[in-house]
């Protein structure tokens, strides 16, 4: 299982505001910290086939919810994904840089953080 996630294990991510989720995409939050004081906010997310392939997530099972976790003091976000009865979870680390890679990609800015805007 590979301990770190990259961008490239993403193809999409979205806000869930007034969006409805399709059949490839996974429920996803995001806690971060911004300068106010710490947020969660909700988006839906496709994983790249080469995360779908990863042993430890096809071990899991049916994966229904995604958390990316921000980290203090610039320490790789933690990536947990949770099976149907929330038992259990697969962990990733996914460095600073690709997490902001990923926010990149998909024309995103968290809440909170500047040039933010409302869909």
């Amino acid at each position: 299982m590979p301990s770190q996630l990259s961008a490239a294990d993403f193809l999409s991510l979205r806000m869930q505001y007034k969006n409805t989720q399709t059949a490839e995409e996974w429920p996803a939050a995001i806690e971060h910290d911004f300068a106010d004081g710490r947020m969660v906010d909700h988006y839906f997310v496709v994983p790249a086939p080469s995360l779908l392939e990863d042993p430890a997530v096809k071990d899991l099972g049916e994966v229904v919810g995604l958390l990316f976790l921000q980290q203090p003091a610039g320490a790789p976000w933690q990536v947990l994904l949770h099976e149907k009865a929330m038992i259990r979870d697969v962990t990733f680390e996914m460095p600073e840089e690709e997490f902001r890679r990923l926010l990149q990609n998909n024309h995103l800015i968290l809440p909170g953080e500047p040039g933010f805007q409302m869909p």
